[in-house]
């Protein structure tokens, strides 16, 4: 395993519009106390879209000034002669970053079966992980496996649907393939929205609010859905609240819901976080590393989702 040479140090941008936020008693810990950590492997198949959205997460969040290239040979987490060379991950690499007051210790897992060894040690390490698919290739059934194993020992997970911006991308697809892999606890958070036929930003099914990332600023531009994204997702916006209240330990949030009683967007936020933290409820999100779309939510969910080292026990 290699630490790469990433200081860790930026502020990272605003907040955004995030749908995942939450001020806990973890929220602004001392990064070096376990309080204010977050380690989280990233896990799939090759060509995923790994090394770059660690490229553009440590980017987003000011760690590094610019993003780097496979075919340059100068991303963070590929940094070994044979990595350079072949061009995919061989070695299990650590890149931190600090956002918002909370560092995350990502971990870049090998997607090739040849360095299975590689990527379990990554699972063990980690308290959470992140599971990357493709929007172009779908689910493997490695990474199938992957996620059943993970399963056993009941990890926190999410989904990010990644390469949005390829012109082959189909998130829809995609998800239909992670439900079909993970189960239908796999439920999205966030919708692309398209502008001629381009993934230009993210609709956030708790909070109504679209986050669009022009490619240039890493901070998304806000507004408020319109009434035909609102009609659009109300179906996954009604699947996600469901399946928020069905985990929720308020028993009294279903008959409310049901009742017609518009349930507040916080408490939404805060049921669907806890039950992530313990590995229960599984959101997806989407993003495309070549743009910047998503980063924001991404970091969100990394820091105030997942759960810290104390929140997991040591793994035999």
């Amino acid at each position: 395993m290699s630490v790469k040479g990433t200081n860790g140090r930026g502020k990272g941008p605003g907040r955004g519009s995030s749908d995942l936020r939450r001020a806990d008693a973890s929220a602004g810990a001392p990064v070096d106390k376990p309080e204010g950590i977050r380690n989280v492997a990233l896990v799939g198949h090759s060509g995923a879209g790994k090394t770059m959205l660690l490229e553009a997460l440590l980017a987003a969040a000011g760690t590094i000034p610019r993003m780097g290239s496979i075919v340059d040979g100068n991303t963070v987490s590929d940094a070994e002669p044979s990595e350079i060379h072949q061009q995919r991950s061989v070695v299990l690499s650590v890149a931190p970053l600090v956002y918002d007051g909370v560092k995350v210790n990502l971990l870049d897992t090998p997607g090739y079966g040849d360095f299975t060894g590689e990527l379990r040690a990554g699972l063990r390490a980690a308290d959470a992980a992140l599971f990357v698919v493709s929007a172009v290739d779908g689910v493997d059934a490695a990474t199938t496996a992957l996620w059943a194993e993970c399963a056993q020992l009941d990890t926190p997970r999410a989904v990010v649907i990644t390469r949005l911006d390829h012109p082959r991308a189909n998130f829809e697809a995609a998800l239909a393939a992670c439900q079909r892999a993970f189960g239908q606890s796999v439920v999205p958070a966030y919708l692309p929205v398209r502008t001629d036929g381009s993934v230009t930003g993210l609709l956030g099914l708790l909070s109504g609010q679209v986050s669009e990332y022009d490619g240039e600023s890493p901070e998304p531009a806000v507004r408020d859905a319109s009434a035909d994204e609102r009609a659009a997702a109300e179906s996954e916006r009604g699947t996600l609240i469901e399946g928020i209240i069905s985990e929720s330990e308020d028993e009294s949030l279903m008959d409310r819901y049901l009742g017609g009683e518009d349930i507040d967007a916080d408490v939404l936020v805060g049921d669907l976080e806890k039950a992530v933290a313990r590995g229960s409820f599984f959101p997806v999100l989407a993003a495309s590393a070549e743009t910047g779309l998503g980063m924001t939510e991404l970091l969100e969910m990394l820091t105030r989702a997942f759960p810290t080292p104390l929140e997991r026990a040591v793994p035999d």
